[in-house]
Order: structure tokens, then C-alpha cells, then sequence
């Protein structure tokens, strides 16, 4: 029983880690729907109700075929928006640029101003 706490050495029952084990792990389940209600967790450990089966849903989908279709989600998005950055690419003059804003509207002009010396 390598996942009971050192500290208590000997000291525990077996049939209740087990039971613990269980719970949590219907308390994990990858489906919502045979999540166990909080009601009957606390029922379970205080050992009111037998611990149900772990029951694994046969329709969810794998983590490996979650993981390929969110892959191929990300990389259609990506194609998307590259698609997009191309055909804005293809209209853009080469040049040239203007700025919006001018230097003087970034910075004060008279350099002797109290601009400067608030900054302090």
C-alpha cells in the first residue's frame, strides 16, 4: 500500500483505503453523467452504501483521439488565419509607409519644458 501516508505505518484498514481509492476514482470519471452526486460520496465513506462499480463510459472518446482531433481543430484555424495573412500580405502596397503620429506628438518639443522635470 504505497499510496497510505508513511506515518501511519500499520495502522490502517485496507478495506477502507481500497474503498477510498474507488470513490475517488469514480469521483474522476471522464464522463459527468457517471460521476457519482456528492451525496452519495459522502454515503460511501461513511460506509452508509456499499462503493458502486467504476464504470467506464464506452462512448467517450480516448485521450489520443481527443488529442488528434484537437490537433487537427488548432492546425484547420491555423490555415484559416494564414489564408487570411496572405490575401492581407497580397494587398498591402510595398511602400511607402507613413506613421500615424508624428514625433512632436509623442514628445514635447521645448525640451526646457516641466515635462522633464516631473519625471524625476
Amino acid at each position: 500500500m504505497d499510496l497510505v501516508d508513511p506515518r501511519l505505518g500499520p495502522d490502517f484498514n485496507k478495506e477502507e483505503v481500497m474503498a477510498m481509492l474507488n470513490i475517488a476514482l469514480l469521483c474522476t470519471n471522464i464522463s459527468s453523467a457517471v460521476r457519482p452526486a456528492m451525496s452519495s460520496v459522502v454515503s460511501m465513506l461513511e460506509g452508509r452504501t456499499a462503493v458502486q462499480d467504476i464504470v467506464s463510459d464506452p462512448s467517450a472518446p480516448s485521450d489520443d483521439l481527443k488529442l488528434k482531433e484537437m490537433k487537427e481543430h488548432y492546425r484547420h484555424i491555423q490555415e484559416k488565419s494564414m489564408g487570411v495573412s496572405e490575401s492581407k500580405a497580397q494587398s498591402m502596397p510595398d511602400g511607402p509607409w507613413t506613421a500615424s503620429s508624428s514625433i512632436p506628438d509623442l514628445y514635447p518639443v521645448n525640451l526646457d519644458s516641466e515635462y522633464w522635470e516631473k519625471r524625476d
